[in-house]
């Protein structure tokens, strides 16, 4: 008698990001992947009929995750600083998390090129920076309308929004220059 699964899609990205997370991009297969969920190869091809499908899907899922937990952090009662370090977390570890799979989007001879499918996931990712923007800039906008605020915006919020993430994804990804630093510029920008 054939085993009855509830949900197979969500086994699959569950185990998928198990491999990823635990053993890296290099160890994520469908084979593994088919393995450690217990499934034929041929399921997991139905419903991801390649690998970059896969990591498109686990992307798109980890952006909805991250927001949801960036609702959480723009609702705690901490200081402007302590949310931005936060954010600042939760973009680094969604980065560090697919890093590999962006470089390999830039090698074109790579004969597993993401590339195609990462075209889709490019959109969403302009998508999800766009609005991870915009939750900074409300961030600072209320921030800086609080009566006892300590900050003082000089210039254009949505301008200033896209300085901090656009710097928030630089650190991340070259590391050169830590958060600690960028933090006390920030606060002497906002005198």
């Amino acid at each position: 008698m054939a085993r009855i699964i509830e949900n197979p899609k969500q086994l699959i990205l569950d185990n998928a990001k198990n491999i990823l997370y635990s053993e890296g991009y290099s160890n994520l297969s469908i084979r593994n992947v088919a393995k450690a969920s217990g499934l034929a190869v041929g399921t997991i091809y139905n419903y991801y009929p390649t690998k970059k499908d896969l990591v498109i899907e686990m992307m798109i899922e980890y952006w909805g995750e991250c927001f949801k937990a960036l609702e959480i952090i723009l609702n705690s009662k901490t200081n402007l600083y302590d949310k931005l370090f936060k954010i600042f977390n939760e973009l680094n570890m969604f980065i560090s998390t697919f890093k590999e799979v962006w470089l390999k989007a830039n090698k074109a001879d790579n004969t597993d090129n993401p590339n195609s499918g990462l075209e889709k996931e490019n959109l969403h990712m302009e998508n999800h920076i766009e609005k991870l923007i915009r939750t900074v800039e409300e961030l600072l906008i209320e921030e800086s309308a609080k009566s006892n605020s300590e900050i003082t915006i000089k210039m254009d919020t949505y301008e200033l929004a896209k300085f901090i993430v656009m710097n928030f994804i630089t650190m991340i990804q070259m590391q050169m220059f830590k958060y600690a630093s960028f933090e006390n510029i920030l606060k002497q920008l906002l005198e």
